[in-house]
């Protein structure tokens, strides 16, 4: 058998061998850069292959390296997990599809060959940025794996959010594919190519003057994010906590706060925020432990961010979080917005609280302007993108990580999008505190917790105003209208090609 009969098996190897480490897995390390390659390879097989069974393998190829490299999710949940997997597969598949289809239609109808390389990055983009507007897939969680490199060229988020990056690195596929179709003759592919490049070096070059503007100094508040880290060292499982409806010991747990705070206050912090769920309650007790919480802002002179869970004798209770100010006053009273998994089936979050009003809260203090969410409500951006309208210079976001985080959570990205900093309080995962340029000022594992689970912090006091909170997703719509124009085309090139063959 000839080499040249070998090389499609190399190239979807290395395609989705590459891709499984794009995931964040238990099994393999996450490598970002991965995003940008993986693709690469997966065109030219797709390409080389007949439709049928072309599509046919890369559906495949996404389905086993997905499983491969989220295979942790089979913990629980196993028949859920498959399916969600089996979605994720079949998202992440159909921009090929669409792109074998009708590049090489477009090509043979001697559409032009710049043209024909944004077919695919236009079909990635259009897809991707529907899934992440809400759905099974955990906001912009998954195609938050396309944002990579140093923070210079993450502000390319500041623009046009995670679509900028969705188009670029697909873009980059695409063209390198036409040079490698065309045998790499630079006189072929040399306009796309130097297209491209011209627009990388744009967006980089945009990076470094927004971050090397920032003013080193610019007013800064020092926040502490605490984690109740387990007395006995072992970790606490969220889903049996929901089971059991097991409630916090009142008086021990409110003590523990109380001595924490007092403590974050003795190392100069001005602002203390507790992780996701810092204490569970029967909904009995609601206005007993905002009373607390009220004393302990007032007689400690602090702004406090906490949470409490509620469980509801019927019905379902709130996952809450109060900002309160150092005279003991509720500024914002927030109840959970985006709560994980799906109520109808029973599974999840959604099983045990009800969503909040899709309102972000924000308020005027000493330390600027701050807004508080919880959780998974950073992973929408849509949604986030009510702080940068609000010009909201610190975002207050506590989490809970059912499956502990690898890394830094991609909430970061909200951050450059919408031009507020933020400080993430992260129970089984990463703490971590980072700058409107996304830049991470510093994070706590909660499997190494340091200071007995306090991380302090120095934030601006004042945030920054974005392009893409102007804009919004206009990228991203942009592709939509695109791919619909591409579908009535493709019908009409085939009519045309059918008369010139008869």
């Amino acid at each position: 058998m000839k080499m040249k009969n070998y090389l499609p098996f190399v190239w979807f190897v290395l395609g989705f061998g590459i891709f499984v480490f794009t995931r964040m897995s238990k099994l393999v390390p996450t490598i970002p850069v991965a995003i940008l390659i993986a693709p690469v390879f997966i065109l030219r097989f797709n390409r080389t292959q007949p439709v049928r069974r072309g599509n046919l393998l890369t559906l495949l190829g996404f389905y086993l390296s997905i499983n491969i490299g989220l295979w942790w999710l089979y913990e629980s949940n196993t028949l859920f997990n498959v399916v969600k997997i089996f979605l994720l597969a079949v998202l992440f598949y159909l921009p090929y599809m669409i792109d074998r289809r009708l590049h090489e239609k477009f090509k043979k109808n001697g559409i032009s060959s710049g043209l024909t390389t944004l077919v695919f990055p236009i079909a990635s983009t259009a897809l991707l940025f529907l899934s992440s507007l809400e759905g099974p897939f955990d906001g912009a969680i998954q195609i938050g794996k396309f944002v990579y490199g140093p923070v210079a060229l993450k502000q390319l988020l500041s623009l046009f959010g995670i679509s900028g990056f969705i188009f670029v690195s697909s873009w980059f596929a695409s063209i390198i594919n036409y040079a490698w179709e065309n045998n790499f003759n630079w006189r072929k592919s040399k306009n796309t190519a130097i297209t491209f490049i011209a627009v990388a070096l744009a967006i980089f070059a945009f990076g470094i003057i927004k971050t090397s503007s920032s003013s080193s100094a610019q007013d800064t508040v020092k926040i502490a994010a605490i984690i109740m880290v387990p007395e006995d060292g072992k970790t606490v499982d969220i889903s049996q906590i929901w089971a059991d409806k097991r409630v916090s010991p009142f008086e021990k747990t409110i003590s523990r706060f109380e001595a924490l705070t007092k403590t974050a206050i003795s190392n100069g912090a001005q602002i203390v925020s507790f992780q996701e769920y810092a204490m569970m309650i029967n909904e009995e007790d609601e206005g007993r432990v905002r009373t607390e919480y009220q004393r302990i802002a007032k007689e400690n002179n602090i702004h406090l961010s906490i949470t409490y869970a509620t469980f509801a004798k019927e019905g379902k209770g709130e996952n809450k979080h109060l900002f309160i100010d150092n005279n003991g006053e509720i500024l914002l009273d927030y109840a959970k917005r985006f709560v994980g998994g799906i109520a109808e089936l029973n599974l999840g979050e959604a099983a045990m609280y009800r969503k909040g009003p899709e309102v972000i809260q924000w308020v005027d203090t000493p330390y600027g302007r701050i807004a508080i969410s919880i959780c998974r409500d950073m992973e929408f951006p849509h949604y986030m993108r009510q702080a940068g309208r609000a010009d909201v210079d610190i975002m207050l976001s506590p989490s809970w990580m059912a499956e502990k985080d690898l890394v830094v959570h991609s909430a970061y990205m909200r951050t450059i999008e919408s031009g507020f900093s933020v400080v993430r309080p992260t129970y089984h995962g990463i703490t971590f505190a980072a700058d409107y340029n996304g830049k991470i000022l510093d994070q706590m594992d909660s499997d190494e917790p340091i200071n007995g689970g306090i991380m302090y912090a120095d934030l601006p006091t004042q945030g920054i105003n974005t392009l893409y909170t102007q804009i919004e997703d206009i990228l991203g719509w942009i592709c939509v209208v695109g791919l619909l124009g591409l579908i009535p085309l493709s019908i009409v090139l085939r009519i045309k090609q059918k008369k010139e063959k008869a």
